[in-house]
């Protein structure tokens, strides 16, 4: 039998694992069987010392502990998981304020948040958008610099209706061939669920009517160039226009389209379903832009509440993230291909998920982990349910077991004293230290394995695995 260990007391009184195999232990915990993400806060002497120490996510008070502060952070503006360096910084300086500032102004921002507004925009080569990949590309950059210069949510609306031109030239241009129907109806649809986040068909009769009279000038055309088109208004109709519809979004629809932003960043960052109100005055206050919404909401006591009671929801990693966090501990690389578009595409080795700009470019782990298609735009098209597809390749791939041999196989790494090699895991995959009773409950299992053969040689990496296969580390929380 292989060697078995536990992550914390919680999940050794609640799995009985000692002794247990890598994959019973695994198979075992509280990881995917539906139990609460964390146990129960310790009682005891409230000091906050002796909470950090015996409780790593969450103060008496409700409140994330620093160490969990840091990892949300991260994870929310960066779509990564802090190094072990940056964990450590904040948890000595608790500068809440200057890290939120510094991740804003930071690349990492505008790389995860323009793929998010990908998704919405529905940025994709292939059926049923059919954007193609030259049209991608300029329109990914075109989103990216929305996000990077914090242009205006109105602004940037009012530049996408009001475009014509090339879709290699003019990048806004391409939110009307980003439909699956290039309708007068299919172009409301696809408006209405971007800018008012309603669904088209659930709307009245009479209203669709409406909407879909606003884009009944819109005209696509093929040039000569290989899949370039040219977006136009037909000059021999009369009626409104898409601006036009921009100036109703502005106006009689004010309050809904910004709640209907709002709403977004809600979900992303808080799990919430409905826009909190509060936070749709401070982005109208704002002048309608992104960094000071996600900053209010960053510095706000909801946020840094707890996920053991202090309510602060956990939800599974975006699959993209998981892939580079997992890529990124391992020092590994992915290979990333789309075996339908034209021409066939690969993309470079060291590209990171987050920033693959064509929805009809994946791999296995991200159609595994759910990925969204962007075929609506829809929040509801990525998946982060876990699945027994899921936990069973995280429970039993040999590929990831072998790619975790490059943390722990090396000899500098095994040189140091076991103390410090649970110590430097917990750090890298968890961004906070093991807790007392985690550190001597894990030396304590490493003392009962017989010496010689390869139990002994397989711990560190089996922590590792155990690590990775815990909520705490496939959770935001």
């Amino acid at each position: 039998m292989e060697s078995g260990i536990c992550l914390n007391s919680a999940m050794a009184n609640s799995a009985k694992c000692h002794g247990m195999s890598r994959r019973a232990f695994l198979g075992g915990t509280a990881a995917f069987a539906g139990a609460p993400l964390f146990g129960a806060a310790p009682q005891g002497d409230k000091t906050e010392e002796s909470v950090l120490q015996n409780a790593p996510w969450e103060t008496v008070f409700g409140d994330a502990t620093p160490a969990v502060l840091v990892r949300r952070l991260y994870l929310d503006l960066a779509g990564r998981i802090p190094t072990v360096e940056e964990a450590k910084s904040f948890v000595r300086s608790r500068n809440r304020k200057g890290l939120v500032d510094k991740l804003l102004a930071s690349d990492s921002f505008a790389d995860y948040w323009s793929m998010r507004f990908c998704d919405i925009l529905r940025v994709k080569s292939e059926f049923p958008i059919n954007l193609w990949p030259n049209a991608v590309y300029v329109y990914h950059r075109r989103i990216r610099e929305f996000v990077k210069k914090d242009e205006p949510w109105t602004a940037f609306t009012r530049a996408l209706l009001s475009a014509t031109g090339s879709d290699f030239r003019d990048a806004e241009a391409n939110f009307f061939r980003a439909s699956a129907l290039r309708t007068p109806e299919g172009l409301a649809e696809a408006a209405t669920v971007t800018f008012l986040g309603e669904n088209y068909a659930d709307l009245s009769e009479k209203k669709r009517a409406e909407y879909a009279k606003y884009f009944r000038r819109v005209r696509i055309k093929n040039t000569r160039e290989w899949k370039e088109e040219i977006v136009y208004l037909d000059p021999s109709q009369d009626g409104p226009t898409p601006a036009a519809f921009a100036e109703y979004l502005f106006g009689p629809a004010r309050d809904k389209f910004a709640a209907a932003f709002v709403q977004r960043v809600d979900w992303w960052m808080l799990g919430l379903a409905k826009p909190d109100p509060a936070h749709v005055a401070i982005f109208r206050k704002n002048g309608f832009r992104l960094k000071p919404l996600v900053r209010a909401i960053a510095m706000s006591k909801a946020y840094g509440r707890g996920s053991v009671t202090g309510g602060f929801p956990c939800r599974r990693l975006d699959a993209e993230v998981l892939d580079d966090m997992i890529c990124d501990l391992t020092d590994t690389k992915r290979d990333y291909q789309s075996i339908a578009p034209e021409p066939f595409t690969f993309l470079p080795k060291d590209r990171r998920s987050i920033l693959i700009e064509d929805g009809s470019i994946s791999n296995a782990f991200l159609l595994l982990f759910g990925r969204p298609a962007r075929d609506t735009g829809l929040l509801s098209e990525r998946h982060n349910e876990i699945t027994a597809k899921q936990r069973l390749y995280l429970f039993n791939s040999g590929k990831l077991f072998r790619m975790l041999g490059r943390i722990t196989d090396n000899k500098a790494f095994r040189a140091r004293p076991l103390r410090t090699i649970v110590q430097d895991l917990y750090w890298r995959f968890l961004s906070r230290p093991a807790t007392f009773d985690e550190e001597e409950m894990l030396l304590t299992f490493f003392q009962a394995l017989p010496k010689g053969g390869g139990a002994r040689w397989r711990f560190s990496k089996d922590v590792a695995w155990s690590l990775m296969n815990t909520r705490e580390f496939l959770y935001q929380h």
